[in-house]
């Protein structure tokens, strides 16, 4: 059996990137309280896992599972725009000064995962963005994604 969440923290950590796993109702105590998000850093955060098993002959052989990935970014001044990140942006503002480079990042993230774990399928993958988000007001790209496991690996 793999341990899902395990294998996403281990790749974030490798990627420089905090991580929060857990329900949206906890996320933000995570965020806030557990972690501590300096200007300019970004963190993964991953939502419960739903797995729907593939079964043959009365048994799970293989798993299709869902969630969403979503990677933030925390700051006051856009180190990459040089220009102070403010709650009256406009989208294309935030689009310009990170989130298009966060749409890549997590691309770039998504791949080191399923190319590297040779177990893991992904099978589909939906973007969208998040504005203001958290008490420490991130901006985000998330995936919903969904994959596949062989159960037996």
């Amino acid at each position: 059996m793999i341990d899902l969440v395990a294998t996403f923290k281990t790749y974030a950590t490798a990627a420089g990137y905090e991580f929060v796993y857990g329900r949206v109702s906890e996320q933000n105590w995570i965020m806030t309280k557990d972690i501590t998000l300096k200007d300019g850093e970004s963190v993964i955060v991953l939502f419960p896992i739903v797995e729907t098993a593939v079964v043959a002959n009365s048994f799970p052989h293989s798993w299709n599972a869902s969630t969403q990935i979503w990677l933030g970014k925390k700051f006051d001044t856009d180190n990459e725009s040089g220009t102070l990140a403010e709650l009256d942006e406009t989208d294309q503002q935030k689009w310009d000064r990170r989130l298009f480079a966060l749409r890549s990042a997590i691309e770039v993230y998504l791949k080191a995962v399923f190319c590297a774990e040779t177990g893991l399928e992904l099978t589909s993958a939906r973007i969208q963005t998040f504005l203001n988000q958290f008490d420490e007001n991130i901006d985000a790209i998330g995936m919903e994604i969904t994959f596949n496991y062989d159960s037996r690996v």
